[in-house]
């Protein structure tokens, strides 16, 4: 606890908990995040991730808002954590710990595959309420694009051929798709496996198009055709090779979006108030 970068997480986990900063016995930081600044903060009963945002939420286009709503929802059907502090304003989220999140061998296992496809089609399953924002595909690729062209930077990401053919498979799956509750960042970091399948970092979350967060574990894995085709198929209860179409092309639009964020973090002005905003609370 004597590392001044650990005072922090302490004091807003123990409000968090309604104890004593003294009570902390232990700060542990997680290296793994890209948007946030994430710590392990635990006491003699308890372990909760305190999550400050780090990065320029209106470029990288979250809403912490949404995503508040959206964590209760998944809480209570028993795949998200539970939410012991939700602050957008202050960009502050403490969450109780679930456990081990899966390595890049487990996203790979057969029975794992299959599992993961059952926990996606539950989260698409839920009732939405009011307050949950629409991810539209097509609004994130331009907005990215936009952000991109208006600090200059021109890459691969930006060449005319992959915008047009982006904006025609982006228009293609949203129109062809029934939309519902999506996480969007299936990451094997993202998963906790105690027995039970369950998804963390919901902050790209929102009502979308259900073959992205089919798209977001393939790619993000590297699944092979006969990988794709068993997510896809223990999905669905079913195969079709229409479906599977799809998903290929939900694959290479999520890989171009995903470049395009890569680019959007690590341009100008993308750095810098996020945790600056969290430590003025």
């Amino acid at each position: 606890m004597s590392h001044p970068i650990h005072r922090l997480p302490a004091v807003i986990a123990a409000r968090a908990l309604n104890v004593s900063p003294e009570a902390v016995i232990s700060v542990e930081r997680i290296k793994h995040g890209l948007t946030n600044d994430s710590w392990r903060v635990r006491t003699r009963h308890d372990a909760v991730i305190v999550r400050l945002s780090s990065v320029s939420e209106e470029l990288l286009q979250l809403d912490r808002a949404s995503e508040a709503r959206v964590l209760a929802i998944v809480a209570e059907a028993g795949i998200g954590p539970e939410v012991v502090l939700c602050d957008p304003e202050q960009r502050v989220l403490v969450t109780r710990e679930l456990g081990t999140v899966w390595s890049e061998a487990d996203a790979h296992v057969p029975r794992n595959i299959e599992r993961l496809a059952g926990l996606l089609r539950k989260l698409h399953a839920l009732q939405v309420p009011d307050g949950v924002r629409r991810v539209e595909l097509l609004e994130t690729l331009r907005g990215y694009l936009a952000s991109l062209d208006e600090h200059g930077i021109v890459s691969s990401v930006t060449a005319r051929e992959r915008r047009e053919r982006g904006e025609w498979l982006a228009r293609a799956l949203s129109e062809g798709s029934k939309m519902c509750l999506c996480h969007n960042d299936v990451h094997h970091l993202n998963v906790i496996d105690d027995g039970v399948l369950r998804l963390i970092d919901w902050e790209y979350s929102g009502i979308g198009v259900p073959l992205f967060d089919l798209a977001s574990v393939s790619v993000y894995h590297g699944y092979d055709q006969s990988e794709r085709e068993r997510l896809l198929e223990a999905y669905l209860e079913t195969s079709s090779g229409s479906a599977l179409q799809q998903l290929e092309h939900a694959c290479w639009l999520f890989e171009y979006i995903r470049e395009l964020w890569h680019e959007v973090r690590d341009g100008p002005g993308t750095r810098g108030s996020g945790l600056e905003a969290g430590r003025s609370s």
